[in-house]
């Protein structure tokens, strides 16, 4: 993220405005992120069923928040968080930075040294912050450990002048972010010190590279991580599985999933899919294997038009209830799977995510992961069949929306839905309790 001297000029600039108890305190802990081994300083988290990250800003105000209040460091550490979510916005959003392309996060870390000189000369920076003495007895390392002697080492690096070409991130460009990141900072201290609203890791969330849980598929993924509407709670990981079929799991898959608690393993493929590729999990001892073929959706539709209407058809298959009370009834955590994880699944993960309260939108980002992680597949498949309208095959979020529209205008609610396909509120409740409780 943004480098420790643009930390503290966005410091050196809040200064200005913010009146702060002890301002040695609030630079060292504006920059000491950035000495946490690893990425636990930056607090980390995966959310959105793993397909997003953010920093938990809720964890460190619920650990810290009264030290935020007593003592600078800690709102400064906090506020280093803050500017990096800011920095991301504005670097990737704003300007379209790919760090995918090689070389271009070297190049951009080559920029900040060129960089830091301007900056230490226009926001008149100096290399005096002091670490706290006894800083291992600080409450703050209860988060993470912290190389505070490379930190002030580094520092007085990034005092030093170095020649060079930018390659991305100009002088212009720090400018702007600094005055953007101290605007931002100034409206969350106004907040935290007031009682407003504060900034959300969910909604500030960024994607996570394209990834599968288990590596002999493309598109496992967990429904655990998306937050239930209107609460602070969230659906929780290691209950459901979502995925494509696992034809050839590894020793590593099948370890991953035992060890996850996911012993039932539910697949909808039609009969003729898995006389073609049997499923790999179906006599692995330690899984409980159900076959429950869904024939809606093995199929192409014939239009872009006409695929809201097959998921709908999914949605009222004739096993489909069976789908719902194997889940509702099974002991441990369920895998289940279709043939590519994008329709059956699709429809039974935005069903089963909209019935434990997740808000719509999120329910179609869900959806729409697919097109990320299926971007192999649908590529061969465009190779095999160079005929085939690819707009009908590959997600787009219309789908998801005209389905579940459709659902309401049939059954006013999902709980309709679930009781008029014979799950009963009780199996209901276990559905959700199995997704959301503790």
């Amino acid at each position: 993220m943004a480098s420790s001297i643009i930390h503290l000029a966005v410091t050196n600039e809040l200064i200005k405005h913010h009146a702060f108890k002890d301002e040695n305190r609030l630079k060292f802990g504006a920059i000491l992120p950035d000495a946490g081994k690893g990425k636990a300083g930056h607090l980390n988290k995966y959310i959105w069923g793993r397909n997003k990250k953010s920093y938990d800003f809720e964890l460190f105000r619920d650990k810290f928040g009264e030290l935020m209040r007593q003592d600078d460091l800690y709102l400064g550490y906090y506020l280093h968080l803050v500017q990096d979510i800011c920095y991301r916005h504005f670097v990737y959003d704003k300007y379209h930075w790919n760090p995918m392309i090689p070389g271009n996060v070297e190049k951009l870390h080559n920029d900040y040294s060129i960089i830091n000189y301007y900056v230490t000369e226009k926001y008149d920076l100096k290399n005096d912050i002091v670490a706290p003495k006894d800083f291992e007895r600080e409450s703050i390392n209860d988060l993470c450990v912290y190389d505070v002697n490379w930190l002030m080492e580094s520092m007085g690096e990034y005092f030093k002048k170095v020649d060079g070409d930018i390659f991305f991130f100009t002088r212009e460009m720090a400018d702007e972010y600094i005055a953007e990141a101290v605007e931002l900072c100034l409206k969350e201290l106004s907040a935290f010190m007031n009682g407003g609203k504060l900034i959300e890791s969910y909604d500030n969330a960024w994607d996570n590279k394209i990834y599968s849980l288990l590596e002999t598929t493309l598109n496992t993924r967990d429904l655990g991580g998306y937050r239930i509407d209107g609460t602070e709670n969230y659906t929780k990981y290691g209950r459901l599985i979502r995925s494509d079929v696992a034809s050839y799991p590894s020793e590593k898959d099948i370890e991953f999933l035992k060890n996850t608690g996911i012993t039932t393993i539910m697949d909808t493929r039609s009969v003729d899919e898995k006389e073609k590729k049997p499923h790999g999990l179906a006599k692995v001892e330690g899984f409980e294997y159900y076959d429950i073929p869904i024939p809606e959706g093995s199929g192409v539709p014939d239009s872009v038009e006409a695929v809201p209407d097959s998921y709908i058809q999914i949605a009222h298959s004739e096993k489909i209830s069976k789908v719902f009370k194997t889940i509702a009834n099974a002991e441990g955590g369920v895998m289940f799977n279709c043939s590519a994880g994008k329709d059956r699944t699709g429809v039974n993960s935005a069903l089963l995510l909209w019935l434990c309260g997740v808000r719509k939108s999120d329910i179609v980002y869900d959806y729409m992961r697919t097109k990320k992680n299926n971007k192999e597949r649908f590529e061969l498949i465009h190779q095999n069949f160079p005929e085939l309208d690819m707009n009908i095959v590959i997600p787009n979020e219309n789908n998801m929306i005209s389905f579940m529209k459709m659902i309401e205008e049939s059954y006013d609610t999902v709980e309709n839905y679930f009781s008029a396909i014979g799950i009963s509120r009780d199996e209901q409740k276990k559905i959700t309790a199995k997704l959301t409780e503790t």
